[in-house]
């Protein structure tokens, strides 16, 4: 039996060593053998016994690669230690074998490691041999990535094991490791290291450990071919760090690495450097930074003072915090750099004129953000040399300047939770009074300034203090600046947070609305109420009051009322719920509805929105309320306000209210969408039928009973060629009964579109459909969308893109340019992403569009184009015959917006390859020297500067792009 078993194991083994794919199937059969209990492992050892031992190299290489792949695929937990320790000793022979057979060694030993009932001293009798046989470096790339991977195993699930080797395993991976190039297995090594050097004593190996990494800092890798595929240099920048800071013993060869990469020349080094600082100075700690701090200083003062790269500041910003953070545990040490920083940047703070302040200033604001200690050594610096100036100073702009500076520190130190007076040495300040004093200057910058420093010390200031600051406000709160109209407003909203009896209280001294008063004050105290009407204790005094003025007869305080509450239901971040509190205290509905807006005043759209915001927000159950109470005027002939104030209403309704629909609402909707003389009016109504179809589901009797009405309205309006105006409005409806159907997927979409697209080839509303078609996927639009309750599907814009893509043979004439013009107009809202996967057929209908006489369709091709051309696609390059005659023609368009946006299309081109826009660099100059004497200024602007970059082309010195 034995004897057949031997001739069977043989034959296949034979067979199977022909090709590789059938050396893999058979091994992985054989591994299905064993652990059914077929056969037994040791029994496939020893047949493959005179293969391992044969004097054929190749035949050897081919009976260990056998049983390397069968021990792949047994089970991790199949074999047991006896069995294991046998394999093992087995392979680590191998070691010592010809080169060529040591890669598939390399991966039986691969198996075996990943083995759970490994014998405890496998992995130093593995490493040992390793070390001894194999050297890492000449072997093949991935032989060396294996010899990782059985590294990277066994440091994860035997590391004590490993650790028993002592110095012996250090230096076998440090001798492995030393001199790998390829960037996959760089990544492998850097992932594992800084758990190695963690876990390990180094000893008197640790300087060895750390030049063997170090050498390559700052990471100079720029992929070519198939080498590292998907590996940047930053990923490899990235893994490498931890590993140069593993352990605070790094510090003595680290940081001086830091320093003198720090001066380097390259940006990429001086990142590297400072990223590396940042995440080794908490590792390093306060024994391995100080030695170096001085020196640090030195680096990192040269790239913030004067800070010419604002990346570089930044980061090195962020290394002085990093570093002044680790040494906080350390007082004296800490309060010595300090000392240092500020006596190196002390004379660039005398003059606040200097180019070194602001950058000075910066640093000493980042040191005094560390903690409350590093800001009170700053404060005692810089609050006597900003006041010193202060008073000295009779500059405005210097004031400014430092009122900003103290500003930036009292912020600081409010957030800390104390006062400037709270330091010993500052106690002799009075830095409220100061500003207080100030706040009477003309200058608004000034003035601007002071009151925002006022409003960040609201905490600490005395009730004279506020109550001159209250006095201030109110007379500042009426100068015609914006700015400190908003600043005062800002100051009152962080006082009343604090203080809302004393706002209050200032409310009604001050801020109570009087008819007799001139219309200006009435404006300005309404707006002062809506910016106090954020915090919720004065929000219940004022709201009412703003509510009464919407009906006030006075238009300007009428619009200013609406605006005010408008603002605040679109506020968000309001500590009480506005919506819900204009609904039921204030009873806003049935007051706004009272209001009888003309459809032509522009009231009437703050009215709807504010209407539309409230009603967004209530529940089911109050939204079924609203309703009930008002459904009624829907089906009765009411004034066109009534009508359009019940529809805004139920625009934002939940799709499981109960709303019926009759014949009489239908109907008063047809007259309302199509009959109606004002367009805001017609416009309302479409949208609101295509709100009630999008919620309504597709199989209701409902739906389509409203679809076919309102369909066969706008066919025989179509049909009959009424007049143009009746029939604008039956394309609007459609446009909306589509975008309707669009939006919430239905099935009858392509129906729908076909229709519309169809429109476009009509004679007398061609065109105007044209211009409707963008409405199918304007990102702007606020009616068919997810807040309303509306169904939005994904990915429907890109629907109706590839719909009108593939219309483009159906026009002809007349229609060519109507189906244009909608295709560039629906361009501004397609993803750019879209673009690309048609360029190929958008390009040439953007060269056909370039060729016509229409001014829109010219400008919106124009502007399209100008953004493609960012992209340095080839198609621009391939296609640049076709667009520099007809951009250099546009030039002299008859309209201003077409010439300079032709102009700024060309100018871009100049992006483009010098060999590619050389041979068209004369006649660009030449058609341009007319441009850039256009009659209008910005024209001549463009032109001067599309003519600059042309002139340029070519030029020696000149970087190209």
């Amino acid at each position: 039996m034995a004897s057949l078993t031997s001739t069977v194991f043989k034959e296949r083994f034979l067979s199977a060593f022909k090709e590789d794919e059938t050396l893999n199937i058979t091994c992985q059969q054989i591994a299905l053998e064993i652990q059914s209990g077929y056969t037994k492992l040791y029994t496939v050892v020893e047949e493959l016994g005179p293969f391992v031992t044969e004097k054929d190299v190749k035949i050897r290489e081919k009976g260990i690669c056998a049983l390397s792949i069968i021990l792949f695929y047994l089970p991790k937990d199949f074999l047991n230690e006896a069995e294991l320790g046998f394999i093992t000793s087995f392979y680590c022979d191998r070691l010592k074998d010809h080169h060529n057979i040591i890669p598939v060694v390399l991966k039986g030993i691969l198996s075996i490691v990943q083995m759970t009932h490994l014998p405890k001293d496998s992995p130093a009798y593995l490493f040992r041999a390793l070390f001894e046989n194999v050297q890492c470096q000449s072997q093949l790339l991935l032989d060396r990535r294996n010899i990782y991977f059985i590294f990277i195993t066994l440091l994860e699930n035997k590391i004590e094991d490993l650790k028993a080797m002592g110095p012996d395993f250090i230096y076998g991976v440090i001798s492995a490791i030393d001199g790998e190039r390829d960037p996959r297995n760089l990544m492998l090594l850097f992932s594992a290291l800084p758990k190695f050097i963690k876990e390990f004593s180094l000893g008197h190996l640790t300087e060895e450990m750390f030049e063997v990494i170090a050498c390559y800092f700052p990471v100079d890798f720029n992929p070519s071919g198939t080498e590292g595929i998907g590996i940047t240099r930053d990923d490899l920048a990235e893994k490498l760090a931890p590993c140069l800071c593993a352990i605070p013993e790094f510090a003595e060869f680290c940081i001086p690495l830091i320093i003198d990469k720090l001066f380097s020349n390259l940006k990429i080094a001086k990142m590297d450097c400072l990223n590396l600082l940042c995440k080794g100075t908490p590792i390093f700690g306060v024994k391995g930074l100080e030695p170096h701090l001085t020196e640090l200083f030195i680096a990192l003062k040269k790239e913030i003072i004067p800070g010419a790269d604002l990346e570089l500041k930044n980061a090195s910003l962020k290394a002085v915090i990093s570093l002044i953070e680790t040494i906080s545990s350390n007082v004296k040490l800490c309060k010595s750099f300090i000392d240092d920083i500020i006596t190196n940047v002390n004379l660039s703070m005398y003059d606040v004129q200097l180019s070194l302040f602001r950058p000075t200033i910066k640093l000493l604001e980042c040191v005094a953000m560390v903690n409350k200690e590093s800001c009170t050594e700053i404060l005692k610096v810089i609050v006597p040399l900003s006041l010193g100036q202060y008073s000295t100073d009779i500059s405005i702009i210097n004031k400014v300047i430092l009122i900003e500076t103290l500003n930036t520190f009292i912020k600081i130190a409010s957030d800390y939770g104390f006062t400037i007076k709270d330091i010993p040495e500052l106690a002799w300040t009075d830095i409220p009074n100061l500003y207080l004093n100030e706040l009477s200057t003309q200058n608004t910058e000034l003035q601007s300034k002071i009151l925002f420093g006022l409003t960040i010390q609201k905490a600490y200031l005395n009730k004279t203090h506020r109550t001159l600051i209250y006095d201030k406000i109110y007379s500042l709160s009426e100068v015609k600046y914006n700015e400190i109209k908003i600043l005062c407003h800002s100051c009152l909203i962080s006082f009343a947070t604090l203080y809302p009896d004393e706002i209050s209280n200032l409310i009604k001294e001050k801020f109570q609305l009087a008819g007799e008063e001139k219309i200006e004050i009435q404006i300005h105290k309404l707006e002062v109420l809506a910016a106090v009407a954020k915090t919720y204790k004065l929000a219940i005094e004022v709201l009412p009051q703003i509510v009464s003025q919407t009906n006030i007869a006075n238009s300007d305080i009428s619009f200013t009322a609406l605006t005010c509450l408008h603002r605040l239901v679109t506020t968000k971040n309001i500590d009480y719920n506005v919506q819900h509190y204009l609904y039921y205290e204030c009873n806003i509905i049935q007051k706004l509805i009272a209001l009888r807006f003309n459809p032509i005043d522009q009231r009437l759209d703050i009215v709807l929105n504010i209407c539309r915001l409230i009603v967004r927000n209530l529940t089911l159950e109050e939204q079924q309320n609203l309703i009930n109470k008002y459904a009624s005027v829907l089906n009765e002939q009411v004034s066109e306000f009534d009508a359009i104030f019940v529809m805004n209403l139920f625009i934002p309704l939940r799709q499981n209210v109960d709303f019926i629909i009759n014949l009489n609402l239908l109907q008063n909707l047809h007259n309302l969408a199509f009959n109606n003389n004002y367009l805001n009016i017609r416009l309302i109504t479409h949208k609101f039928i295509a709100v009630i179809l999008n919620k309504i589901n597709d199989n209701d009797e409902s739906f389509l009973r409203i679809l076919s009405y309102f369909k066969e309205k706008i066919n025989n309006n179509l049909n009959l060629n009424v007049n143009t105006e009746i029939m604008k409005a039956a394309v609007s409806l459609q446009v909306w009964l589509t975008k309707a159907i669009i939006t919430k997927g239905s099935c009858d979409v392509e129906i729908f579109l076909n229709e519309l697209t169809n429109i476009l080839k009509h004679d007398q509303i061609g065109q105007h459909i044209a211009q409707e078609y963008k409405i199918l996927t304007n990102r702007h639009e606020d009616t068919l969308i997810e807040e309303n309750f509306c169904n939005v599907k994904i990915l429907y814009k890109q629907r109706v893109f590839e719909h009108l893509i593939k219309k483009n043979f159906e026009f002809e004439n007349i229609s060519r340019q109507n189906y244009l013009s909608a295709l560039v107009q629906l361009l501004e809202e397609v993803p750019v992403e879209l673009f690309f996967m048609y360029l190929s057929k958008l390009v040439p209908l953007l060269i056909e569009s370039l060729s016509l006489d229409n001014e829109q369709l010219l400008f919106l091709t124009l502007t399209t184009l100008n953004l493609l051309l960012e992209t340095k696609h080839d198609i621009f390059s391939d296609k640049i015959q076709c667009f520099i005659p007809r951009l250099l023609n546009l030039s002299t368009y008859k309209t201003m917006r077409v010439r300079i946006a032709a102009l700024e299309c060309l100018t871009n081109y100049c992006k483009y390859p010098i060999v590619l826009i050389n041979t068209y660099k004369q006649d660009v100059l030449e058609k341009l020297s007319v441009s850039i004497d256009d009659r209008k200024r910005l024209v001549r602007k463009a032109a001067v500067k599309a003519r600059t970059r042309w002139f340029l082309v070519g030029a020696p010195g000149i970087l190209k792009e």
